[in-house]
């Protein structure tokens, strides 16, 4: 006899969705046996439900965003650049990250990597890279706020990919607002 899974063949909706589902059932009736994922049995031992899903999102979000509110505490009024820019790069990853509660780590990556989003994803890590560079081993705030403006630009355009044409609106809006960069 043959059971192969009827449901495979579409690539999402519902069709893929109840082609899991046939795929479980015949693992858990010995039919088929389960193939191993690079993580394991580590995937199906955390499962979350919907909604510690978003609480997970925006606990995560939240303190994200407190953690770089309060590290413009460390500026002011002596400038404590390392302190500063640790916890700026803390609070923006923690924000980029809550989003693994919603769509789990390994997509996230997944999405972090597809064509049209890995050069926002290059030049948003690079500049964190940079920002921790410039404050921890040179300790030098300039060179740190610069790096900091880089990346909050590139955490916009990072978000603006997953915009349908955000991106185009995002150079659109700062054209007409500084103008072309020719008449410079």
């Amino acid at each position: 006899m043959d059971f192969s899974n009827p449901f495979k063949g579409g690539s999402g909706g519902a069709g893929a969705k109840a082609g899991k589902m046939f795929d479980r059932l015949q693992e858990s009736v010995g039919l088929k046996e389960k193939e191993e994922s690079l993580l394991g049995d580590l995937e199906d031992s955390i499962s979350l439900t919907k909604m510690q899903r978003l609480y997970g999102f925006g606990i995560c979000l939240g303190l994200g965003i407190l953690l770089s509110f309060l590290s413009t505490f460390f500026l002011f009024p002596i400038p404590k650049v390392k302190k500063f820019a640790t916890c700026y790069t803390l609070g923006n990853l923690l924000s980029i990250g809550c989003t693994c509660f919603l769509m789990g780590p390994w997509n996230q990556i997944k999405n972090m990597m597809k064509g049209h989003r890995i050069l926002a994803t290059g030049c948003y890590v690079g500049s964190i890279v940079l920002t921790l560079l410039a404050a921890l081993k040179y300790n030098n705030l300039i060179l740190t706020l610069i790096f900091l403006l880089v990346q909050m630009g590139a955490l916009v355009w990072y978000c603006m990919t997953y915009v349908p044409f955000g991106q185009r609106m995002l150079k659109s809006c700062v054209g007409r607002c500084v103008g072309d960069f020719d008449d410079w």
